[in-house]
């Protein structure tokens, strides 16, 4: 039975007679998967910055997500506090500031 291979660089499954087979003068032996991983491998840029590799898949888990989701609901809500503080008419400002001097004195 022939051998299926994972690839060295996404951690995909290489189909028997598919990939490439690189190996280093050292004698080191990577698989790939297709010329796109052999070349991004040759260029040095690490599987986990990149989304299409499983480690970079597995880096971005589900805690990263929320708080990207959640940060933009907290500037949602910065903004519609922003919007509440401008609706307030200008009389009724002065009036909250005599009112907290007149207890702060009593």
């Amino acid at each position: 039975m022939v051998e299926k291979r994972t690839c060295d660089y996404t951690g995909e499954e290489i189909e028997p007679g598919t990939g490439i087979m690189y190996v280093q003068n050292d004698g080191t032996v990577l698989h790939f998967v297709d010329s796109k991983a052999e070349k991004n491998y040759k260029l040095g840029r690490e599987p986990r910055d990149l989304e299409w590799t499983e480690a970079g898949r597995a880096g971005k888990g589900p805690a990263e997500a929320d708080t990207a989701a959640a940060e933009e609901t907290d500037q949602d809500e910065d903004l519609e506090a922003e919007d509440e503080d401008e609706d307030v008419p200008a009389g009724d400002e002065t009036g909250d500031e005599t009112e907290d001097l007149e207890e702060s004195e009593a």
